[in-house]
């Protein structure tokens, strides 16, 4: 997990800090080294009843001494992941490492993600195997 302080809104939106999850990357036989990040949002309004994203896959991370997060915050599986170049993420000043999930929170991550339509199967694959990479084994690999 990632705290990004200034990152660029989308289509030219505010710049503010915002809080990642890394996912994985493409894997070094790709030409460019691809990081898939998904973010978060502590805007839970959006996904209760009432919001705009009610309908949406979500898991609530709590502020509790288990989780790095500084306030609730919600990470919603319909949206689609961030890609960028994993130098980016390695080169960049403004990014500062918060702390690591569980390996059991992973694992849902990872099996909800699966199930959402916004993460192509290329992208579910590159997940997979870098979640094998790093000692999460045992998952369904995409098909």
């Amino acid at each position: 997990m990632f705290r990004w302080r200034d990152f660029p809104g989308p289509r030219g939106g505010e710049v503010k800090a915002r809080w990642f999850i890394y996912l994985g990357d493409s894997g070094y036989f790709s030409q460019v080294l691809i990081a898939y990040i998904c973010t978060t949002t502590t805007q839970i309004h959006h996904l209760q009843a009432g919001g705009d994203r009610i309908s949406h896959d979500h898991f609530l991370f709590k502020k509790v001494p288990n989780y790095p997060f500084e306030e609730e915050c919600i990470l919603d599986f319909d949206e689609p992941p961030h890609t960028l170049r994993k130098s980016i993420l390695e080169s960049n000043p403004s990014i500062e490492e918060k702390g690591k999930l569980d390996e059991q929170t992973l694992r849902m991550i990872y099996n909800r993600l699966c199930r959402s339509s916004a993460y192509s199967r290329v992208i579910l694959r590159d997940i997979h195997d870098s979640y094998n990479k790093a000692g999460i084994t045992a998952l369904k690999k995409p098909k």
